[in-house]
């Protein structure tokens, strides 16, 4: 990860990323990463696959994904919904919080991740 940190970097790529993780028989890294747009990352796979040797597969994920994969605690004092119950994610609009009389402020009523 560290190395792909560094790449990325050094590419000056507009790219977070997230995680890494070989495959059990080690024929193949994923690197998961968050991004505002689509990045062309057709190079930084070329120069990791000769660094490491091994095939390489870039994944971009979503807030709600990063926010699943890295857990953490809510500002309720409990664990991440979406890292917990949640299995998919659907949408939520400001309605739906009026709908329950809750706060139209949506940085009061969202999530770690930013979302609603």
């Amino acid at each position: 990860l560290i190395l792909c940190k560094d790449i990325v970097r050094e590419q000056g790529l507009d790219m977070r990323l997230v995680n890494c993780e070989y495959t059990l028989d080690k024929s193949k890294v994923i690197f998961n990463f968050t991004a505002d747009d689509r990045i062309d990352f057709r190079k930084l796979v070329k120069i990791l696959a000769q660094h490491l040797k091994t095939r390489i597969e870039l994944r971009q994920i979503g807030v709600r994904d990063e926010a699943k994969l890295l857990g953490g605690i809510g500002p309720c004092g409990r664990s991440l919904c979406c890292s917990t119950f949640l299995g998919d994610f659907e949408p939520v609009s400001i309605k739906m919080a009026k709908d329950q009389n809750l706060s139209l402020n949506p940085t009061k009523i969202s999530g770690a991740c930013g979302r609603l």
